[in-house]
């Protein structure tokens, strides 16, 4: 290339007009316009177009071809959009078909941005734009990207609300330990796949300390007795039976399904769609019910007392420690037989008023409370979106479900949290395989696929959830049901869409075992518990009844709201 002096010429040509028309400053990103080749160069603008004579702007139903390269030292983000220049027909009459990499979608420019990604520094994707109408008028428009440093949320995400003095914290690799974040800059990115995470600390002289102290400072993990992962506000819909298959994965299959449509909205959004879609276009939108809090959120969403919510705090590991000091952080046994009546009152006794703010900080307009039925299914649902470990490029194909948890010590009769196999299907084990913190074997057990995700999903304890059948106590030790904001009740055979059940078509998805349920079984559990070999069909979409008893093999965790 270097020796093509008609090459360099042609590519100074093209870079001048690059620069009368859109800039100089330099960007992250590179540019390339072909018709019947393409050819790359640094691009001094931000603008990915059509250049030239004829060249810049796009019109109806001629296909443009071109690439994205990050010729950068840093990953980076772009959006990928279409300015209107001349529009008598209306975004919403005009349908596009876009490819990247071979993988095809359409839409109408209503949709708004056509793509967004990260590339790593070197990398670059091949794009290709068709324009079409069925109605008469003129179209004239430019492509254009936005690009910004990876580190960046450009995904919607609502900010995280945190509660008291919760630390936001983010891992730093070079110490393996988790330091203070700075929450004004790289806290999260959910783009790719990094969820916030937040700490309490146990000690009020320490936490007092870590408040004060600057971002960067190290969390040790003697201090710290909860840890908690914030799920965005969001809409979903999941289309053509098994969900979009995404860049590294098997054809969609109930035994390999693919990824859920997934928009993050702000609490004033209620989306009512039926939560799925067949076709090219994702339509039919559901806000869940989890981010809703009040007594009839599942049923009449708008009745006043409700609260609705920009996102969730879920603990990040099954519920660890004792009754009279729970804790939930990796390396540790998880609670177990305990009745689902004793679960929820050492919930709510540790971590409401007084008990709350000197044993774990928090303040202010919040409520800790074991996790229901819901907000299990929209930490599933995330999971199995670009924005989880179905999106994580790390793990191809069958890796893209969560790696499970086998630790089992049938001596000591002890689980241990944050384990992982490094697999997703695998004897039970009584050392830990791999640790929470482990590169990819270990983190590939989170629901991102990284560090950023919630563990214990799949194995570890069977965790009992707040979902119940027509009010019925059967053994969970309960005098009566809690006030109704704090479980889901079931009726009938048939889910609450979003709870990750029977209703949004997830049954059976990775072979998940389900069995509703029912009047001797009344309460929801969870997950998996490997205490005997093997038990592939036991996951992240799997469900079974429960009595509420006392049960080696049960535990639970916790979820935390606030407005």
């Amino acid at each position: 290339m270097k020796g093509n002096k008609r090459f360099t010429f042609l590519i100074a040509l093209l870079v001048l007009s690059i620069v009368l028309i859109g800039g100089t400053t330099y960007a992250l990103f590179t540019k390339s316009v072909a018709t019947s080749k393409i050819l790359s160069m640094q691009s001094g603008t931000r603008y990915i177009g059509i250049y030239g004579s004829n060249k810049e702007n796009i019109n109806l139903n001629v296909t443009y071809n071109f690439s994205i390269e990050n010729r950068g030292l840093e990953s980076a983000s772009y959006n990928l959009y279409l300015e209107d220049i001349t529009n008598t027909i209306g975004k919403s009459n005009i349908i596009y078909t876009y490819s990247k990499n071979g993988v095809n979608k359409t839409g109408t420019l209503e949709d708004g941005i056509l793509d967004t990604a990260n590339l790593k520094s070197g990398e670059s994707v091949m794009i290709s734009i068709h324009l079409s109408s069925v109605i008469s008028g003129n179209y004239q428009g430019k492509i254009k990207v936005d690009t910004h440093s990876a580190t960046e949320d450009n995904s919607g995400a609502s900010k995280p609300e945190l509660v008291g003095d919760m630390i936001p914290v983010i891992y730093d690799n070079e110490s393996s330990s988790w330091i203070k974040a700075d929450i004004h800059s790289m806290w999260y990115n959910y783009e790719t796949q990094e969820w916030a995470n937040a700490v309490t600390i146990k000690d009020a002289s320490n936490r007092a300390r870590y408040i004060s102290s600057e971002v960067g400072t190290k969390i040790d993990m003697k201090d710290i007795n909860t840890m908690w992962v914030w799920i965005p506000r969001y809409s979903y819909t999941l289309g053509n039976t098994y969900g979009t298959k995404l860049d590294g994965a098997l054809e969609p299959s109930v035994e390999a399904p693919g990824s859920f449509d997934i928009k993050f909205v702000d609490k004033s959004v209620i989306d009512n769609g039926n939560g799925v879609y067949t076709g090219e276009v994702a339509d039919n939108y559901y806000t869940p019910s989890a981010f809703c809090f009040g007594n009839t959120c599942d049923t009449n969403r708008g009745d006043t007392g409700n609260i609705e919510l920009s996102g969730v705090w879920v603990s990040k590991f099954e519920l660890s420690g004792t009754s009279d000091d729970l804790t939930s952080i990796p390396n540790s046994n998880s609670l177990r037989n305990q009745t689902l009546a004793s679960f929820f009152t050492a919930i709510t006794t540790n971590f409401q008023g007084e008990n709350g703010k000197d044993r774990y900080g928090l303040s202010g307009n919040y409520d800790v409370h074991m996790i229901k039925n819901t907000e299990w299914g929209v930490q599933a649902y995330l999971s199995q979106s670009k924005y989880g470990k179905y999106g994580n490029q790390a793990f191809l194909e069958a890796n893209k479900e969560i790696y499970i948890n086998n630790y089992y010590d049938d001596v000591s009769k002890t689980t241990l949290t944050g384990c992982s196999s490094g697999t997703v299907s695998s004897p039970s084990s009584k050392t830990c395989s791999y640790p929470y913190n482990s590169p990819v074997s270990g983190v590939g057990a989170s629901t991102t696929g990284n560090i950023y995700g919630i563990y214990d999903t799949v194995g570890g304890a069977y965790e009992i959830v707040m979902g119940n059948y027509n009010q019925i106590l059967s053994e969970s030790g309960a005098g009566a049901m809690p006030e109704a904001r704090y479980y889901n009740l079931y009726t009938g055979i048939t889910g609450i869409r979003g709870d990750a059940t029977n209703t949004d078509g997830t049954f059976g998805f990775y072979g998940d075992s389900g069995v509703f349920v029912n009047d001797t079984s009344p309460w929801f559990v969870r997950g998996s518990f490997y205490n005997s070999g093997q038990d592939a069909s036991s996951g992240v979409f799997s469900y079974v009844g429960h009595t509420g008893r006392a049960d080696e093999n049960v535990g639970t965790r916790m979820s935390l709201v606030t407005w």
